[in-house]
């Protein structure tokens, strides 16, 4: 019998390997860098997010902050407020009595004070209001850090009243930014 010698050649299995080898690890590389830049996108949009997170919680202290001191200022002003109702429900306080003088434009503001007529203002001076308003207020007697209820009181029916309302209102809100403790209301006292 006679022993045949097998010969194994693997030059092409391995030139095969080889071949899938290089794609393996050219393949992964790609991944590993494609991996990386999603990995530095998701680090800035989570640093991006975070950022913001921290501006919105900051936000919400400041406004927390804000109601917070608020309250302990409503608190603390709540005997003064009390004390300028009782006095109000007793007469006392400031009142602006609208009065049409003419068909038109023309009307006076008459003052009063604790009942007593202080002074008036009249159309002419409507440039001046808030500076008139505040004129009134310190002759009333009253500060900036006073609690002052005011009543402007007109007829809804004289014409001139309609154009004259708005523009004491808007006064009144002008000088509210100094007083802080001014409120006031509108009675219109037409049937």
């Amino acid at each position: 019998m006679k022993v045949r010698e097998i010969i194994l050649d693997f030059t092409s299995l391995l030139d095969v390997v080889m071949i899938i080898l290089f794609f393996f690890v050219l393949y992964s590389s790609l991944d590993a860098e494609n991996a990386a830049e999603k990995a530095k996108a998701a680090e800035a949009s989570y640093t991006e997010m975070q950022e913001q997170n921290e501006k919105e919680q900051q936000e919400w202290r400041e406004k927390a902050d804000e109601e917070w001191d608020r309250i302990l200022s409503a608190d603390a002003n709540a005997g003064k407020n009390q004390q300028a109702l009782s006095a109000y429900n007793e007469g006392k306080g400031i009142t602006f009595n609208l009065h049409e003088v003419e068909k038109g434009d023309v009307w006076t503001l008459s003052v009063l004070a604790d009942g007593k007529r202080i002074g008036k203002i009249s159309s002419d001076d409507a440039c001046q209001l808030r500076g008139k308003l505040k004129e009134m207020l310190e002759k009333a007697g009253y500060g900036t850090e006073d609690v002052v209820i005011a009543t402007l009181t007109f007829n809804g029916n004289d014409y001139g009243t309609e154009a004259a309302v708005p523009k004491v209102e808007n006064a009144v809100m002008g000088i509210q930014r100094e007083y802080k403790n001014l409120y006031f209301t509108t009675i219109n006292i037409s049937k």
